[in-house]
């Protein structure tokens, strides 16, 4: 009964979109330290940072490339307000968690349009994404469930009116109702949105996996970072669809960007995990001895970097837009990852 109720007062309360007030202007810190990133990061060509891993610090220095990237001007504010357009009692009380990790700075170390629609519309996918993150890696999803947690969550991608035996994941479908129709009532298509996120949940099911091989687990967190759902949803609010015979090169492009995105994750997050979440699949776990692991992170991000600068289209038009997209999310997720509360635990500085 309560997983119906949340349903149905949820498709009730669907309203439209009202833009955010861009003349209020952020007083925080953490801001200010965004909009003053912009102007030395043109200049450089590597991030340099220290980590700890097994209590032993390590030095890494990644390329980057920041000559068109740009972080939007926080006198642009967008609200984490996901959970008032329903009725999310579990969101509500995530919202310290959201805010102590800095998901609300993340939109602007990625985003690569001022628009305020799709500005909001990408904090609301931020608040989903990481809802549905803190269920799945906490206690909610015991080994017996993973399976019927997927299955759910892909059921209701081909029938927005499935309903859940789960309560929080009928919260999830409805988040991400909410964040679909908001793209939807402005006439843009999200069937290959929808298609990257069934290969997202579809990733979980390997995440706790002891026995996948290193390869395997490599690809299969390049879904599980949520990156390729991520790029769609960007490049659905430029209305400009991709010619068939771009396609594979789109495909190229996102794995890219997804594996690179997901290396820093797993680089930069190592000591959160081993500290607070569940015993999933990490890349450490492939490394018993951190040098190897250390180096290991170094040649593949260097490796899979030239790959993805070796693809950048000649001429403009879509692909290149994509492109310039995913370097966007390549830039900020290293910059945020970098920079976040959420990761920064006291194990990593920040050299260059």
């Amino acid at each position: 009964m309560a997983a119906n109720a949340a349903f149905h007062v949820n498709d009730k309360q669907m309203a439209a979109r009202v833009p955010p007030n861009l003349g209020a202007v952020r007083q925080e810190l953490r801001y200010a330290r965004v909009d003053a990133l912009i102007q030395p990061l043109a200049r450089k060509d590597e991030a340099v940072f220290d980590i700890q891993v097994d209590g032993t610090r390590h030095r890494i220095a990644w390329p980057v490339d920041f000559s068109e990237y740009r972080v939007i001007a926080s006198t642009q504010p967008v609200s984490l307000d996901l959970s008032r357009r329903g009725h999310f009692p579990e969101l509500e009380r995530l919202r310290a968690h959201l805010l102590q990790g800095d998901f609300d700075l993340l939109t602007y170390y990625t985003c690569s349009t001022a628009s305020p629609l799709y500005l909001q519309n990408s904090q609301d996918r931020m608040d989903w994404f990481f809802a549905l993150d803190y269920f799945v890696d906490g206690p909610s999803v015991p080994p017996e469930l993973r399976e019927e947690v997927v299955r759910e969550l892909s059921a209701w991608l081909d029938d927005r009116h499935h309903v859940s035996r789960l309560p929080w994941v009928n919260m999830s479908n409805a988040l991400l109702r909410i964040v679909l129709e908001d793209i939807e009532r402005v006439g843009l298509d999200t069937s290959r949105i929808v298609r990257e996120i069934r290969g997202y949940y579809e990733g979980f099911l390997l995440e706790f996996d002891k026995r996948v091989p290193l390869q395997r687990y490599l690809e299969n967190r390049s879904m599980t970072i949520g990156m390729r759902p991520e790029l769609e949803c960007c490049f659905a609010y430029l209305g400009r669809p991709l010619p068939a015979h771009a396609r594979d090169a789109a495909e190229r492009m996102k794995h890219a960007a997804a594996d690179l995105v997901a290396l820093q994750n797993d680089v930069l997050s190592l000591r959160k995990e081993e500290e607070q979440e569940q015993e999933h699949l990490r890349l450490k776990s492939y490394f018993p001895d951190g040098h190897e692991y250390v180096s290991f992170a170094k040649g593949f991000y260097e490796a899979r970097f030239a790959e993805f600068l070796a693809m950048r289209p000649r001429d403009p038009g879509p692909l290149k837009a994509l492109w310039k997209m995913c370097g966007q999310w390549i830039s900020g997720s290293l910059l945020w990852h970098l920079t976040s509360r959420r990761y920064d635990l006291g194990q990593f500085e920040v050299l260059a």
